[in-house]
């Protein structure tokens, strides 16, 4: 095996790629516009525990400072980093903002959005970058998984194969067989609809046994007129303050018992906790912690979930601005080489990471 490694690369042309990932049904499933669960997803972010758990981790990745590094300590790598804070300066909006958007992803699985470009006297500027819905577009894919380009099908309109280098792609947690991406709300989806039943049922149980059913009993020897006007005081109990009657009459209650409730609030409680695990990958950070010891737990939670904000910062950081903002920025106006880097500076939230209250 050794010698034909060696025989390989001693030839002109360097060894291409041998093993193919994508089948081609893969690759015209990946062509296809479209998110898996786009209308659930979007249902999905509507919910209060899911909605807070991907703010939060949106949030938590911007958190941290960030700074445009030189590539080196030569004068051309000065001056292509003063170029590129020039060009964010005058850019519409903000890095932040494309790292906000690009986080769509968390959510979708994968966020696409276009950069647009202008030109002047002084070179190739970036006018802005902006958020598309990527459930218009696929991917165009060779066999070994490699991006060529999207595949863009507005309805109504011809479909357009367009240029990958004119567009910031994220591509979350991405596999083999989930080449678009695979979107934190999937692992949530089950918990998210077991909490819409729960409530469902928690909404009818209220409405059954919350309000108490009054209940009027009387002897044979009342006459109509008086089971009447009781029966009127019993309905209007709710709207009143007191009732008087003879004391032939016996008044009680049927239901009201509140104590039922605590089955559904658990069990909702439950599965907001199993949300916010499979957003954030802990859950004590978005829950109050009714447990004793949870301020140490929290601690733990924390740092867990530091460790998460640190990933992503670091991938977010290379492959989406300095790989697909400022590089192209750079070689449209030096050419290739010297690309100042995208960093975030990592800190910790030292009252709860390290426990100094």
């Amino acid at each position: 095996m050794l010698n034909w490694l060696k025989n390989l690369v001693s030839k002109s042309s360097t060894p291409a790629e041998v093993a193919a990932q994508l089948t081609l049904s893969d690759r015209r499933i990946a062509k296809m516009p479209g998110l898996p669960s786009t209308l659930v997803y979007d249902q999905m972010e509507l919910d209060s525990m899911v909605q807070t758990a991907l703010q939060v981790k949106k949030l938590g990745v911007l958190a941290a400072p960030a700074e445009l590094v030189p590539a080196n300590n030569s004068a051309r790598a000065a001056r292509i980093l003063e170029f590129v804070q020039r060009a964010f300066e005058r850019m519409e909006g903000s890095v932040e903002q494309v790292l906000y958007a690009a986080m769509d992803a968390f959510a979708k699985g994968w966020s696409v959005q276009e950069l647009v470009f202008s030109t002047d006297a002084d070179g190739v500027w970036l006018d802005a970058v902006r958020p598309k819905n990527a459930s218009l577009f696929g991917l165009n894919m060779d066999s070994f998984g490699r991006l060529d380009g999207l595949h863009l099908q507005f309805p109504g309109e011809p479909e357009q194969d367009l240029p990958k280098e004119k567009f910031v792609i994220y591509r979350y947690r991405t596999s083999p067989a989930m080449p678009k991406g695979r979107s934190d709300l999937e692992a949530a989806r089950t918990h998210w609809q077991a909490k819409r039943g729960l409530i469902e049922g928690w909404r009818v149980h209220l409405e059954r046994f919350a309000s108490p059913t009054m209940l009027g009993r009387f002897d044979r020897t009342v006459s109509a007129d008086e089971t009447d006007s009781l029966f009127r005081s019993l309905s209007q109990l709710a709207n009143s303050g007191a009732m008087v009657f003879p004391k032939e009459f016996e008044v009680s209650a049927i239901g009201g018992d509140t104590t039922a409730s605590t089955g559904f609030i658990d069990a909702i409680d439950f599965h907001n906790r199993e949300i916010a695990r499979c957003i954030l990958g802990q859950t004590l950070t978005t829950d109050e912690g009714r447990r004793v010891g949870s301020l140490a737990l929290g601690k733990v939670h924390l740092q867990v979930m530091l460790l998460q904000m640190a990933s992503l910062r670091k991938e977010l950081a290379d492959s989406v601005v300095t790989e697909q903002v400022i590089r192209p920025l750079v070689e449209l106006n030096f050419g290739p080489g010297d690309i100042p880097r995208y960093r975030f500076s990592e800190t910790q939230l030292d009252a709860f990471a390290l426990g100094a209250l």
